[in-house]
């Protein structure tokens, strides 16, 4: 056990330490993380540690958090106008590309046709991971609202590619097609009902109790809830995954407290479960047997790459006339990552008889996707002229505003200010602080760093916020129904002795300025301030 427990931390290190270097030259990490497994896979290891029906458990518990936390992590009121699109995206556009694929291996390498379509089936999901990853970590942002789109696709498609994959798996074991309907019916019926069903009683509940947990225990909670929602779908014959993503979206979009700390817990979830996965489905790769399929393997990425991609892109994105250029990224960021690797297991673990090495062939496609159009995806995506320079990349995801600790200021320029008659970019504000907004009588004005700054203008500011002070503590609280602050004005509270409450946020998202004839309501999270001495004046 001492011995397991030491192989597996130092290899988790080595998959971080190694990750993060490579990262830097616009590498993805998650390539690492699989070419370590592959190293390892050829040394000599007890071969009881790295069972397929063992790996697949794994791999299927390490999904729920990825599914969960795509949701969790997206922002829907910037993934919404294109919601439609991305859900096309990620169902019909994924039966286009397992169809795609089906025809073209049956020909070119002649799988028997229930072969060929389990293998388009496992593959035709992507991976978001290493995208997200690094355009965060370099800022980049990409325009048409091209990340919102793949935040639904990249969460959603995950779930189709299962349906396909157990409809290719109940063909292969001799079932009737006439079965199928049912199949589809169940996995999407029971799988959004329970998401919903989950998601809805979980925010209340949250909202009720956080503010009596212990630190930390909130986190334990969500977690709960994320394993709950894949296991009840699964259990019913629903689509767990599906279920586990429309969880994770309502709960992430909805004011629950702590949030930030939430999304920040998952996403760490997140890299941890990539890298298991991606670590374990290495360490079952045969390295002999990746030299045999290598030559079909390097075809049917160039396949998927120029063909099966942009046909589904294409066909979905044409009827909205959207440019070209949008589409042609969109079809390069189509990486096959860990869905597909667990998924091909499957097969294998249910004992089917495959003629042909279709795990290998996955594992070998996604190591060249992510090698490839991971590591290129900044410089196609400056030759099509498709970075957003203008927008926040983090305003795509739910942590946007509490990991920026973002505050607004409001500032009426007097005759003798400073500022006045000099243009944004001479000032000297600080990379922290941010014009966004400046009101010139009854103009509104959305400044860039040539704009000058006239008397009277009222310059709208963003900057870091108040975290931290040795003499006072902020503390947010959620008011539940039968609160004895709940339907109350808080001139009416009988407050600590030295506290004050400086900000109201409703159920709904706005926020309220408090003031005395102030009501609060049920679902409020009230933040406060309080002093251990009196405040200086």
């Amino acid at each position: 056990m001492a011995l397991a427990l030491i192989f597996g931390a130092v290899i988790l290190l080595l998959c971080i330490t190694f990750g993060q270097f490579i990262h830097r030259f616009g590498i993805p990490s998650l390539l690492i993380f699989l070419v370590l497994g592959i190293i390892a896979g050829a040394l000599p290891i007890d071969q009881a540690l790295i069972r397929t029906d063992i790996a697949q458990n794994i791999g299927t518990a390490a999904l729920i958090f990825v599914m969960f936390y795509g949701g969790f992590g997206t922002n829907w009121k910037t993934a919404r106008p294109v919601a439609l699109k991305g859900g096309l995206l990620s169902s019909l556009g994924v039966c286009v590309t397992a169809g795609a694929v089906t025809v073209f291996v049956h020909f070119a390498f002649g799988f028997a046709w229930t072969e060929a379509f389990f293998l388009g089936s496992v593959i035709s999901c992507t991976d978001a991971a290493a995208l997200f990853s690094l355009l965060r970590s370099k800022k980049l942002n990409l325009r048409y609202n091209t990340v919102g789109a793949l935040e639904i696709e990249s969460g959603s498609n995950d779930p189709t590619a299962y349906t396909l994959t157990l409809i290719a798996l109940l063909i292969m074991q001799g079932g009737s097609l006439l079965d199928v309907p049912l199949l589809i019916a169940q996995q999407l019926g029971i799988g959004i009902a329970v998401g919903v069903v989950i998601a809805f009683a979980a925010i209340p509940l949250l909202r009720r109790f956080a503010k009596h947990f212990p630190d930390g225990m909130d986190m334990v909670f969500v977690f709960g809830v994320a394993v709950l929602t894949y296991a009840l779908a699964t259990q019913f014959n629903g689509n767990g995954y599906l279920a586990a993503f429309l969880c994770g979206i309502i709960m992430g979009n909805s004011n629950i407290p702590n949030r930030v700390h939430l999304v920040h817990f998952f996403d760490s979830i997140d890299w941890f479960a990539q890298i298991i996965v991606f670590f374990l489905l290495g360490l079952l790769t045969n390295i002999f047997s990746l030299w045999n399929v290598l030559v079909p393997a390097i075809i049917l990425s160039l396949f998927i790459l120029l063909i099966a991609r942009p046909l589904a892109v294409f066909m979905v994105y044409l009827p909205w006339k959207n440019p070209i250029k949008q589409g042609l990224l969109i079809s390069w960021v189509g990486v096959r990552g860990a869905a597909s690797l667990v998924f091909a297991l499957m097969a294998i673990s249910s004992g089917i008889i495959l003629q042909n090495d279709v795990f290998s062939i996955v594992a070998l496609t996604a190591l060249f996707s992510i090698a490839i159009q991971g590591t290129f995806v900044e410089q196609v995506a400056k030759r099509l002229d498709m970075i957003d320079t203008e927008t926040d990349i983090m305003l795509s995801f739910t942590d946007f505003q509490e990991q920026s600790e973002q505050a607004f200021l409001k500032m009426k320029m007097s005759p003798s200010h400073d500022w006045v008659g000099k243009a944004l970019k001479d000032l000297e504000i600080g990379q922290e602080s941010l014009i966004v907004l400046i009101k010139r009588d009854s103009q509104t004005i959305a400044p860039n760093g040539d704009t000058v700054i006239l008397e009277d203008d009222i310059l709208v500011m963003t900057g870091e916020a108040y975290t931290k002070d040795d003499n006072a503590q902020i503390s947010e609280h959620i008011i539940g129904d039968k609160d004895e602050w709940a339907n109350k004005l808080i001139k009416d509270l009988e407050l600590p002795d030295n506290s004050l409450i400086v900000n109201i946020v409703r159920e709904d998202g706005s926020t309220i300025t408090p003031k005395g004839w102030t009501k609060i309501h049920p679902g409020d999270s009230v933040t406060m301030i309080a002093w251990e001495n009196e405040p200086t004046p």
